[in-house]
């Protein structure tokens, strides 16, 4: 019983971490305070900041797990540290030896015209 208990708060805290960290990314990113976001993987989402579509045209940006990226361009954000370093991703949210990694692309967030806040510029290669 202690297991399951413990596999469901770390699950749990993983999504809400990982919902923060997109809303905070992509906000300071496109400058906007709802962003549009097509999920390859079926994302289900309780955000008011980011709203889930399945169609390119309306997506801001793409998170995906693998390539080939579905909507061409479009930006597009992986989950991946080797799909990253093999990619023209924006960015890369992953989890490395259980703590999460943030990894993004100063030419291309230059590349689509998106912003580099301050506070992301650590991360920023």
């Amino acid at each position: 019983m202690r297991i399951l208990l413990i596999f469901c708060f770390v699950f749990l805290w993983g999504n809400n971490y990982e919902l923060e960290l997109y809303e905070t990314v992509f906000t300071k990113l496109f400058h906007k305070n709802t962003i549009y976001v097509y999920f390859q993987n079926n994302h289900i989402l309780k955000s008011d900041i980011l709203i889930p579509t399945k169609n390119c045209k309306l997506a801001d940006i793409v998170v995906l797990e693998h390539l080939p990226n579905p909507c061409l361009n479009k930006p597009y954000f992986v989950t991946s540290y080797v799909t990253y370093i093999n990619s023209n991703a924006v960015g890369a949210f992953y989890w490395r030896k259980n703590r999460p990694q943030l990894k993004l692309n100063k030419r291309i967030i230059d590349l689509y015209n998106l912003y580099l806040d301050n506070s992301l510029k650590k991360y920023a290669k």
